[in-house]
Formats: structure tokens, C-alpha cells, sequence
């Protein structure tokens, strides 16, 4: 069982009384996209086996990746007691894009564009959107108690130019810093990596 420290934003095993490695923590997010990706692929598997209409598997479509969302975001915030208004609002910016996406996916189900196949690959890509849920949820716990960040680049992996834009290389307050998977190209696919500092009032690190 964990318990969650607001002021240094860090979950500790009750049991052993340590700190969860960040490690640890970004792979219970994977672990849940991974577990949505089997979910949504599986309304497409329905959809291409004529169990359900398209609206039905937009309707469960939307569904699982709100429940996703949510889950993630509660990881980021420190669970659902952190939740606040601005919480809920980034989740349901992200997911409001997620629908619109969603919309075009039915469109193009209704018109023959995608082989079964096809259909089931991109409806499991919607699972990694959860993520940018993640970081904005972490970022606007984090950012209520004087967190500053940096943001770089993986150097095995490929960026947009967006994400090149949102570098950060010195600390800096996290209301300056872009979530990865925000207003960029990448979405829930960005691989930058985000390193977080508290500081005091007096610039002191904590």
C-alpha cells in the first residue's frame, strides 16, 4: 500500500517505509496503457466481428479512454482526494481532443477506409493518450508547491519541432513548462523526459 506526500509530491511504501522510485511510478502508467490498449482494440475486435454498430463503439471508445484518463491523471495528481477543478478541466481538455479524433475515426469506419485490421491497430493508438493526462495532472499538483523542471529531449528518439521548441535546459517554474503530449505533434507518443527540483522562496534547493 502507498501513501501520498503532497509537499514533495512522492508516494512512500507503507510497508517498507521508502520512497516509490519515479521509475516505478511511470511504469504503473505503462502498465495502464498497455491495459487500455487491450480494451480498445478489443470494441474494434467487436466492431470487425459485426457484434456491435459503429455509434456503439464510439460510445465504448469514449468510455475507456475516460476511464483511462482519469486513472492516469489520479496517478499524477496522488490520487483522486488531490483532484481540484483544474484537474478536471486538463483531463477534460484532453479528452474533448480525444473525442473529436474519435468522431473522424467513426467517420472514416462508416465510409470503408480502414480494413479490420487497420481499425483495430488505430484504436489501440488512442490508449497512449492517457499519458499527457499524467504529466498535466503532475504538473499542476506539483506547480502548488514551487516545483521547477526541466524538459530535454531523448537522444534515441525522434521529435517534432514543437517538442524541440518546449526544451527546457535550466530549472524552471513548471507554469512556463509544456506538458509533453501537449500542443505538439507527438501527443501521447512524446517521448521527452521531464527532472523536477523543489526550491524555497529563497531559491534554495529543498
Amino acid at each position: 500500500m502507498y501513501q501520498f506526500d503532497p509537499s514533495s509530491h512522492r508516494y512512500r511504501d507503507l510497508e517498507t517505509g521508502r520512497y516509490v522510485r519515479q521509475v516505478d511510478v511511470a511504469r504503473f502508467v505503462d502498465e495502464e496503457i498497455s491495459r487500455s490498449e487491450v480494451r480498445l482494440k478489443g470494441h474494434a475486435r467487436l466492431l470487425a466481428q459485426g457484434k456491435i454498430d459503429i455509434p456503439e463503439f464510439q460510445t465504448r471508445m469514449a468510455l475507456s479512454l475516460k476511464e483511462s484518463h482519469l486513472r492516469v491523471a489520479a496517478i499524477g495528481a496522488g490520487g483522486t482526494r488531490q483532484f481540484t477543478p483544474s484537474h478536471y478541466g486538463k483531463i477534460g481538455a484532453q479528452l474533448k481532443k480525444q473525442y473529436k479524433f474519435l468522431h473522424g475515426f467513426g467517420q472514416d469506419l462508416a465510409e470503408g477506409k480502414l480494413t479490420p485490421e487497420q481499425a483495430i491497430r488505430r484504436a489501440g493508438s488512442y490508449a497512449k493518450s492517457a499519458k499527457t493526462s499524467f504529466f498535466e495532472s503532475e504538473f499542476t499538483s506539483r506547480g502548488k508547491y514551487d516545483f521547477y523542471a526541466k524538459r530535454l529531449l531523448d537522444a534515441q528518439s525522434r521529435h517534432c519541432e514543437s517538442c524541440i521548441t518546449y526544451q527546457r535546459l535550466s530549472w524552471t517554474p513548471i507554469k512556463n513548462v509544456v506538458a509533453p503530449g501537449v500542443d505538439c505533434e507527438c501527443g501521447g507518443r512524446c517521448r521527452c523526459r521531464l527532472v523536477y527540483q523543489k526550491r524555497t522562496y529563497a531559491g534554495m534547493r529543498l
